[in-house]
């Protein structure tokens, strides 16, 4: 219990003075003095300063996911759901975990050669193979369009990231989490498929011909001219089939 409380002085310490100070700024004696433990303690749990950096990064990953493996073992019942399950969750995070979330985008990555990013890799592996299992039967379906996991994270995901970050920097007079429906709405636009559903007892799709009335609008509002011209209407359906 004592190993599990210094670590957890040592990492609280570290946190406070790379957001006050900076990683350069940040020196191994401050964070040793500000948690109060000897250098033969924290020595004992992080080689260096960057290992204690890397600790910060992967328990913020850590404690960001739970809440995805949460989401995903949940089994969401509609693509929208799944999606805004995950906006939410993520902008939630970063209203809950401010510091940590700031640390997070401040470091941005890790080293790929490091003893962590090898422990990050396999928590971004798995958790990115269970949203592929649950997913692979929509993307079948063509209810997802096909796109790898990189393309969906950065759809799904860049967004609200791009959100976070302005909150976090004090650049939005309101929560991120208030920006989940409209996200939420971008991100399944961007992954549906040529899927179309149809309802009970609707008549077959067939090509239609028909009048279309045209209009020209200055940017006033104002219409400047009208026309009509006639046209062959494709069903969605049948357009999908095409494709």
């Amino acid at each position: 219990m004592a190993s599990v409380e210094t670590r957890r002085r040592i990492l609280d310490a570290a946190l406070r003075h790379f957001l006050e100070h900076g990683y350069e700024q940040t020196t191994i004696a401050r964070i040793r003095d500000d948690s109060g433990v000897s250098n033969g303690a924290l020595f004992h749990h992080f080689p260096s300063k960057e290992a204690i950096a890397d600790a910060l990064y992967v328990e913020g990953i850590a404690s960001f996911q739970k809440g995805l493996w949460a989401l995903i073992r949940s089994r969401p019942r509609s693509v929208r759901a799944a999606v805004r399950g995950t906006i939410g969750h993520q902008l939630a995070w970063v209203e809950q975990h401010a510091e940590l979330a700031r640390f997070v985008y401040m470091r941005g990555h890790l080293d790929w050669d490091s003893p962590a990013n090898v422990e990050l890799t396999t928590l971004n592996r798995d958790l990115g193979a269970a949203f592929g299992e649950w997913m692979r039967p929509l993307v079948d379906s063509g209810e997802i369009r096909p796109l790898s996991m990189l393309v969906i994270s950065a759809l799904v995901n860049g967004p609200a990231h791009a959100i976070a970050r302005r909150w976090l920097a004090g650049h939005l007079d309101r929560p991120p989490s208030t920006f989940a429906d409209e996200l939420a709405d971008g991100a399944c636009a961007a992954l549906r498929g040529t899927r179309v559903r149809t309802r009970p007892g609707r008549r077959p799709a067939v090509r239609q011909r028909g009048r279309v009335t045209l209009e020209l609008v200055s940017a006033d509002g104002d219409v400047l001219a009208q026309g009509q011209a006639s046209a062959e209407l494709i069903p969605l359906e049948l357009s999908a089939q095409a494709d």
